[in-house]
């Protein structure tokens, strides 16, 4: 019976290993030659010591070929996710609890608008996203029948792409970079449950004009569209992350080398593989560097021989809901300027795994796609609400994107950016003749209403969008006489700018550190910036704890006095070590809690947990409080016989703090760290299966972290993930135009998107401690180094 036994458990455990080697798919070659017959002219690639391939090709058609099969060699699991959202496809694979997230992100239209971006393409751009197209085709086609470890844990075979899978990406990307969804929501529900005046206080700088129009079921939507926006944003990160970057441009007069420096840091969700993709393009008009997004044949962010660029999201209002009124005898009818008009219409087919297909009907107004359709118990009402966003406008981003690699002066960048605005980005620009400057790319509606968070009425014409603000009224910056230009998603235009924008800025402490910073530098060096880009100093703390500490007094703090003295002795500074900076936070968390979630929490559930990652506003309105302003959201409606003061809820949340502080990290004060309750993961899709991860190691961390939404190396939190960091700099650059060949860059994790290659992490500990790494230029450099691997595409 023992032998018996043992027999059975050496099969058993020939049987995991054989299953473990069947999972595991080859890591790819990174020397060599591969033949491809549809390959014109041999293509070089050459691989640094860190994966990121130096393409260099003929012609263009090779060139964007070779972009394509590379990018999908490195990350095609990341790719085939990317194709399955932006068609609607998600429950195809991942079963029918995704039916709804299709049909919501159909209902945005997506790859609807796609397809019209293609079709306004230049032919000549069209080619080379055609060529891209078929790189990834092809290499699926290679490895069809020994995929990736992804796909066959999850059982399914990755989908071919085309160019609207590249345009729909770039419109899933604004979606997420939209700062309007979460305050619509929360706003609105606000509006509906509390009133106007609730809603004023929340944003007190603003006068906002609300139109009085009728509420009924606004809560079953928006439900609804929490629900979504979290599966969604779950898939590719937290939808709990904030929205966020730094850039700045300093001119020579400023700098040590008497040259430009350029640097950037885009604030993302943090997911594994890394957002960002890095690459090198050289033939036909192409001598180009930088980072795509991964499924991108271009890079987004980068450098070519005379320019470098930079992007940070403007923050756009960019959303609007529209109340319809329907035709109460023919529900195919709604009302707009008095007049009754047909819902266009039109059906789509959805797969899903397991399950017979299902078709969906998607409605659209003048004003937009009907979005409350996503709810099955509104969708046969006749309460219709639509919605208006930018990401329908067809635009021309795709070719601009091409304009941008090509541009050799500001001219040339300025004609590019008149077809750049969706996602609005703040892009920060340098030349090898020394000119810095800004341009806000951007596509702002032009609305009769601004701040208004609610939904408008549908049937006016006087409320629909009226086109955008024109390029030639949009302001930009040339060579400023301060010497630089720095944009932190803060408030970048005047008041005087006549169009309304936005009131979704960030709270202005990185802005104002990072301008503090350059202003106090006169010989700027590389080290300068990456000092500031890793500067952990919170402003935002500057600001409140003098307020905060006018509410308490050390002699009566009996049994707190290490709370007390933690924030009275703070440096500022959110290092992983810092005391201080833990005691601040978990205080801030409470003072939020203790103000605002007595009555968010009637709204229903997720709407404080949403509410709470409102920084933009709820920072400004904290400090607003915090200075002495009355506010009514400070009193606890639960306390029916007491109205609480800012001074009450200051000392109940210090108290809080304590109590928070002594149970989750002990009484020793010693033992309260910054970076052991804030740390970062980069988590992958299957790695959130906890048995997964621990079998295959897909996850990437956890690392003691710093920072936070307030200091220039930004460390973003969600309060209910009791402060673990789920969003950062998805990547770090710094170009300096005295030396264009080695430019300063790290990625979190690292370019690879497989699980066993030497690049799935290997830049992880550097990016956690601060480091850089060099990336290379110059063409003879990079041939003659001994350091890049030589893979060559050949047809012979």
């Amino acid at each position: 019976m023992i032998r018996a036994l043992g027999i059975f458990s050496l099969f058993s455990l020939l049987g995991v290993k054989v299953l473990l080697v069947w999972l595991e798919s080859p890591i790819p070659e990174y020397e060599g030659a591969i033949k491809i017959a549809t390959i014109k002219e041999d293509v070089e690639i050459y691989t640094d010591n860190y994966g990121v391939p130096h393409i260099f090709a003929s012609n263009e058609e090779d060139l964007f070929f070779s972009a394509g099969y590379i990018a999908a060699r490195d990350r095609l699991f990341q790719l085939s996710m990317v194709r399955l959202a932006v068609k609607g496809e998600l429950s195809s694979v991942l079963g029918k609890d995704y039916v709804s997230t299709d049909i919501y992100f159909r209902s945005w239209g997506i790859y609807n608008t796609a397809t019209k971006l293609v079709d306004v393409m230049s032919k000549e751009n069209k080619l080379i996203f055609d060529s891209f197209c078929k790189g990834i085709n092809y290499r699926i086609k290679e490895i069809n029948k020994d995929l990736p470890i992804e796909f066959k844990l999850m059982n399914f075979k990755p989908g071919y792409w085309d160019p609207a899978i590249v345009a729909g990406y770039a419109r899933m990307m604004a979606h997420e970079m939209s700062g309007s969804w979460k305050p619509e929501i929360v706003f609105g529900a606000i509006n509906s449950y509390f009133g106007q005046k609730k809603l004023e206080e929340l944003v007190p700088s603003h006068n906002v004009d609300l139109p009085t129009i009728s509420h009924k079921n606004i809560f079953a939507l928006y439900d609804k569209l929490i629900d979504e926006e979290y599966k969604i944003r779950g898939i590719f990160g937290s939808p709990l992350s904030d929205i966020g970057s730094n850039n700045w441009v300093i001119h020579g007069s400023r700098t040590a080398s008497g040259l430009p420096i350029l640097a950037n840091d885009p604030h993302l969700s943090f997911s594994q593989p890394s957002r960002w993709y890095e690459i090198r393009l050289s033939g036909g008009r192409f001598n180009v560097s930088g980072v795509c997004i991964a499924g991108i044949p271009l890079p987004v962010i980068g450098q070519n021989e005379r320019t470098a660029w930079g992007f940070t999201n403007t923050m756009v209002d960019d959303l609007d809901f529209f109340y319809e009124k329907v035709n109460e005898l023919d529900s195919t009818k709604y009302l707009y300027e008095n007049e009754w008009y047909d819902f266009k219409s039109r059906k789509e087919l959805i797969s899903i795994k397991g399950h017979k297909d299902t078709t969906i009907t998607i409605r659209e107004t003048n004003n937009g796609p009907v979005i409350s359709d996503i709810h099955p118990l509104l969708k046969n009402l006749n309460q219709v609400i639509s919605m208006s966003w930018t990401g329908h406008w067809v635009t021309k981003e795709l070719d601009a994107w091409v304009q941008l690699t090509l541009m050799k002066n500001w001219n040339d960048f300025s004609i590019a950016l008149k077809s750049f605005g969706v996602p609005g980005q703040n892009i920060v620009y340098a030349d090898t003749e020394g000119n810095i400057g800004w341009r806000p790319a951007v596509y702002i509606p032009i609305r009769k209403e601004g701040f208004t968070m609610i939904p408008r009425p549908g049937h006016k014409k006087e409320f629909s969008w009226k086109g955008r603000v024109p390029f030639e009224d949009m302001p930009y910056l040339l060579n400023p006489k301060k010497g630089f230009i720095a944009t932190a998603n803060n408030k970048t235009i005047g008041d005087a700018f006549p169009y309304y924008i936005s009131g979704h800025w960030a709270d202005p402490s990185r802005a104002k550190r990072i301008d503090y910073v350059l202003k106090s530098n006169n010989r700027a060096t590389i080290s300068d910036m990456k000092n500031l880009q890793l500067d952990y100093y919170s402003n935002l703390g500057n600001t409140l704890v003098p307020n905060i500490l006018r509410y308490l007094d050390s002699n009566s703090v009996n049994g707190h006095e290490e709370v007390y003295f933690a924030l009275k002795n703070w440096d500022y500074i959110e290092s992983p070590e810092s005391v201080g900076t833990l005691v601040f936070h978990v205080f801030l968390m409470s003072l939020v809690k203790n103000i605002y979630s007595d009555e968010i929490n009637l709204l229903g559930d997720k709407y404080f947990e949403i509410f709470s990652t409102l920084k933009y506003f709820l920072n400004r309105n904290i400090r607003d409080i915090i200075s002495g302003n009355t506010n009514s959201w400070v009193d606890n409606i639960k306390t029916k016989d007491k109205v609480e003061t800012i001074y009450d809820l200051v000392w109940i949340s210090f108290i809080d703090t304590h109590k928070y502080l002594a149970k989750n990290f002990g009484p020793n004060k010693s033992n309260w760290k910054w970076g052991d309750a804030h740390t970062a993961t980069h988590q992958h899709i299957i790695g959130k299966n906890k048995i997964l991860d621990y079998l295959f190691k897909f996850n990437v961390g956890p690392f003691r972290s710093g920072g936070s939404d307030g200091s220039p190396n930004a460390g973003g939190y969600s309060i209910d993930l009791k402060f673990k960091q789920i969003s950062g700099a998805s990547m770090r650059r710094i170009v300096n135009f005295s030396n264009m060949n080695r430019t300063n860059i790290i990625l979190p994790t690292g370019q690879s998107g497989l699980r066993k290659s030497p690049h799935y992490k290997d830049q992880s500990t550097m990016y956690n401690n601060g480091q850089y790494r060099i990336t290379y230029f110059d063409k003879e450099y990079i041939k003659n180094s001994k350091d890049f691997k030589k893979l060559t595409l050949t047809n012979n």
